[in-house]
């Protein structure tokens, strides 16, 4: 069976080649074939999606039986038989699921991989062979997926996560329709909505790290809890980073600030403004005149900010500051110091951004599960074990219109 990516791929040329075929008495042969041949790619597409899903319930439901076992996936075990190159028990069994679901997206491996299936299924007790000290562990593992949510700032604002994805995601946008009222038997005019698509792509992002040999011979559940923890962190941040700050290009997503389409709200200063309520609720009415104000709305800037918000008055002698109780404005802010401090304006230095919309129109994807380089040998002097893990996300800004930004504050 072919990948899922290739169909895709062939889907989207002869869908392309249809619609440039006029429809015509002349070209009737040549659009019956290639519809015919488009809906075959389509057909074949659906089989391989379904196929996708099966295997992948499959491979879930294998995990499952074996943590009930008392045989769950050790992180730390498979790391440490990765570099002894001798995987054994259900860690062999996530290398050869790892592998297949790789190989389906049509994804390229450079390690060895963990299947997405178990960065979710990683349930029940978490013991493994006795030879390993397994029966020592008595808690439940944490789970990679769970672990990086919970460590995305963006996410805590109520970005949409995707996991589990295939080939390229679009997304679909419909502007408005236009209605009015009109006269007995007058002749309305008929408008089209635009339809605009953008496409969520997976790219490469990495994390590296080394740790040493003696810690992977631990049998203790925090060890698990505390790799897992430092490296969800960094892969969390490096996708908070690319959301907030992504240029576009270097193989990064486009991230809000450098979205040209977001909303843009500026200080009355030539070089800088310090925040003050009517650019905070500025940015408020700049997202609801583009009819951006539903979902998850709240505020996101850096440490800087909020401790000038936290020293602002709204008015003078009121004794009532820009942001009381994580509360500003009615919207819950959200901090961190991804959000640039270093901005310039005229001859201003060192400013800051703030960041206000509906979060839900934010987008993250994931596609498969972890490709885990593992090499015992660069740092074999010191006994450290050296990891690189890579994953493949996405960030889409799906409705620039639900987000404004303010990239000159003094704080």
């Amino acid at each position: 069976m072919r990948k899922i990516a290739e169909i895709r791929q062939d889907l989207s040329g002869k869908i392309a080649e249809v619609k440039g075929i006029q429809n015509t008495a002349e070209n009737a042969d040549a659009l019956q074939k290639g519809v015919e041949e488009m809906r075959a790619l389509m057909n074949e597409l659906n089989i391989a999606n379904e196929t996708e899903a099966a295997e992948q319930r499959l491979a879930e439901s294998h995990f499952e039986k074996e943590a009930k076992k008392g045989h769950a996936f050790s992180f730390v075990k498979f790391v440490r038989e990765a570099a002894e190159g001798n995987l054994t028990g259900i860690e062999r069994d996530a290398l050869a699921a790892g592998k297949d679901e790789y190989n389906r997206l049509g994804l390229s491996s450079r390690g060895f991989v963990i299947p997405s299936a178990l960065l979710r299924a990683s349930a029940g007790q978490n013991y493994t062979t006795a030879a390993d000290g397994g029966n020592m562990i008595e808690q439940m593992a944490p789970k990679y997926i769970d672990a990086l949510r919970n460590k995305l700032v963006i996410a805590q604002l109520g970005a949409t996560v995707l996991t589990d994805l295939v080939g390229t995601l679009p997304v679909v946008k419909v502007g408005d329709v236009t209605a009015g009222f009109l006269a007995e038997g007058a002749q309305g005019s008929i408008s089209k909505a635009t339809v605009a698509k953008a496409t969520m792509t997976p790219h490469r992002a990495f994390v590296a790290m080394a740790f040493s040999r003696d810690l992977t011979r631990q049998t203790s559940v925090d060890v698990e809890r505390m790799l897992i923890e430092k490296i969800s962190f960094a892969h969390a941040q490096l996708i908070d980073n690319a959301a907030i700050n992504g240029t576009g290009s270097n193989s990064q997503p486009t991230g809000i600030l450098n979205n040209a389409n977001v909303g843009s709200v500026a200080g009355s200063g030539a070089n800088g403004t310090a925040l003050n309520w009517a650019n905070l609720v500025k940015l408020e009415t700049t997202v609801n005149a583009a009819n951006g104000n539903r979902g998850k709305l709240a505020y996101l800037t850096n440490a800087k900010v909020v401790g000038a918000m936290k020293t602002t008055e709204r008015a003078t002698n009121t004794a009532r500051f820009l942001i009381e109780n994580g509360v500003a404005n009615g919207y819950p802010v959200e901090m961190s110091n991804l959000v640039p401090s270093n901005l310039t304006k005229g001859t201003g230095t060192g400013l800051s951004a703030a960041i206000f919309g509906n979060w839900e129109d934010l987008f993250v994807g994931q596609w498969g599960g972890l490709d885990i380089v593992v090499d015992p040998y660069s740092l074999a002097e010191y006994g450290d074990i050296r990891l690189v893990l890579n994953a493949y996300n996405d960030v889409l800004v799906a409705e620039p219109a639900s987000f404004a930004a303010i990239k000159d504050i003094i704080a």
